[in-house]
């Protein structure tokens, strides 16, 4: 789903409605930065954009630029991937969910308005599985290949206001992510205490 204000020269991963299609090749520019990728498929493939595929893709980004959902990224990323397929929690499956990839190298230091990540890795084989909903979620993964990442999360997926925090991580063969919108109503508690502590 193209952002505002871009320009796209060539074919974009994903179509007007968000949805991914193939093959693509593109370089989307805008005044802050801008994106460039080729494959055949990266992307939503529904319009939930729960359900994603990825086939023999290399992309990246510099500055601010958006992805296949939509959203703005800023920093610097890279991707390579033979194919990979996911799907979050809250689809087809309920409360399940799952991603598995073969032959990836992923690289880079971004943030957007959901998580903010820093790491470098490439596997032969990964995979993960992931039990939760838009509030609370949690995630565990392997993988045969090597790399170091790091996450944090404070987006708030359902849009109550309430943002959901946590951590996630990737280190020798494991992953896991930890998130949830408890964090959330501590950290504004916590907040609302200071508040009344700091007015006396």
């Amino acid at each position: 789903m193209p952002g505002p204000a871009q320009t796209v020269y060539g074919r974009p991963q994903t179509d007007a409605q968000g949805i991914a299609q193939g093959p693509f090749a593109h370089v989307t520019t805008n005044r802050a930065g801008g994106s460039a990728g080729v494959g055949l498929l990266n992307g939503p493939l529904d319009p939930s954009g729960r359900v994603t595929g990825n086939v023999l893709s290399v992309t990246g980004g510099l500055g601010r630029w958006y992805g296949p959902d939509g959203q703005a990224n800023y920093g610097l990323a890279g991707d390579a991937t033979l194919v990979r397929v996911g799907m979050a929690p809250g689809g087809p499956l309920g409360p399940l969910g799952f991603d598995v990839g073969v032959l990836s190298a992923q690289a880079g230091a971004q943030a957007n308005s959901s998580t903010a990540s820093l790491g470098a890795q490439a596997n032969i084989i990964d995979g993960s599985v992931s039990l939760g909903n838009d509030r609370h979620m949690v995630r565990a993964g392997l993988s045969l290949g090597v790399g170091l990442a790091g996450r944090v999360h404070y987006g708030d997926t359902d849009r109550d206001g309430v943002p959901e925090y946590g951590l996630g991580a990737d280190f020798g063969p494991f992953s896991f992510d930890v998130k949830s919108e408890w964090l959330g109503h501590a950290a504004r508690g916590i907040r609302r205490g200071w508040d009344r502590v700091a007015s006396w």
